[in-house]
């Protein structure tokens, strides 16, 4: 399995010590969703600063992790101008599980069945919310 790793090759400024395993290990503990900070994932590609490239690699290290994450805006450089180690993520498994679906359906909802992702929100919930309904639960959970 992928850890979080410097993509540069950078000497990191200081090692990683949350001592409780990756971000990648925790998340899969987990069951597939943790909540972390942008300081986190930082501390854990060993730099000192947030910066737009920083983000960058975040993220192309939690895909490379087979990890994805929400809201979308935190880790993109052209949307979060002023990232803060305090800004908080979600970090889900790419598995291809009910909820991995659901964040896509949002997130790219032209590359999947969004009608049959969406029936599957509610399995054992009362039938009367519609799909739009169901996207809209979705949207305030992701923050969209």
């Amino acid at each position: 399995m992928n850890t979080l790793t410097n993509l540069r090759g950078d000497m990191p400024s200081a090692p990683w010590d949350g001592g409780t395993g990756t971000v990648a290990e925790r998340c899969r503990a987990a069951g597939g969703l943790i909540r972390t900070s942008l300081g986190e994932l930082r501390q854990e590609l060993g730099y000192g600063r947030l910066g737009r490239h920083v983000l960058a690699e975040v993220a192309e290290s939690l895909t490379a992790d087979g990890l994805g994450w929400f809201p979308a805006w935190r880790l993109s450089p052209k949307q979060n101008d002023e990232p803060h180690k305090n800004q908080e993520l979600w970090v889900y498994a790419r598995d291809g599980g009910l909820r991995c679906q659901i964040i896509g359906v949002v997130q790219a909802p032209d590359s999947c069945d969004v009608p049959s992702v969406l029936n599957g929100l509610l399995v054992g919930r009362p039938q009367g919310l519609s799909a739009e309904a169901k996207l809209g639960l979705i949207r305030e959970i992701l923050g969209n």
